[in-house]
């Protein structure tokens, strides 16, 4: 009888070990899946139906966008990006706006809203490079065209990559 109770205390403490291990591991896949990423945070997107991101440092060449807003409420300017958070079915939407991630000399391709090396698109009529990054109301050295996000209070002023 002692034997059995020494064997069925071995085998509950095995079962709690691997519960635990199992709630460990797969709680923190889901807390992984459930955030959306945070205002500031850099991002590369791929995909338009069903698109794709990617937390990415924001010097990184590939980081495109900034999440500038979690509210849903964009500046003209900005990309809406809406992700589910969650579980695929929950129903759970994050609403972010993302602005593009520039910077004096970045270049992008304005009709795939993509980083692009300067050096290799020099010359493409799809490519502005940022001549400076100003506050609203700054105003662009010609020949330099100012696009403006009101709500973030921030002029790229935009040049063709010539």
């Amino acid at each position: 009888m002692k034997i059995l109770l020494k064997l069925g205390s071995i085998a509950l403490a095995i079962l709690v070990a691997v519960g635990i291990y199992f709630v460990k591991t797969k709680g923190q896949e889901k807390i992984e899946e459930a955030k959306a990423p945070d205002v500031g945070v850099c991002l590369s997107v791929t995909g338009t139906i069903n698109a794709e991101h990617k937390e990415l440092d924001c010097d990184d060449a590939n980081a495109t966008y900034k999440v500038a807003s979690d509210d849903g409420k964009c500046d003209p300017t900005e990309s809406p990006y809406k992700i589910s958070i969650g579980s695929t079915n929950s129903g759970n939407v994050a609403d972010l706006c993302l602005q593009l991630n520039a910077k004096k000399g970045d270049c992008f391709d304005i009709s795939a809203e993509k980083k692009v090396a300067c050096a290799s698109t020099k010359g493409s009529s799809s490519v502005a490079k940022v001549l400076s990054v100003g506050k609203s109301g700054a105003t662009c050295k010609p020949p330099a065209e100012a696009v403006e996000n009101a709500k973030r209070k921030i002029v790229l002023c935009l040049v063709p990559n010539a």
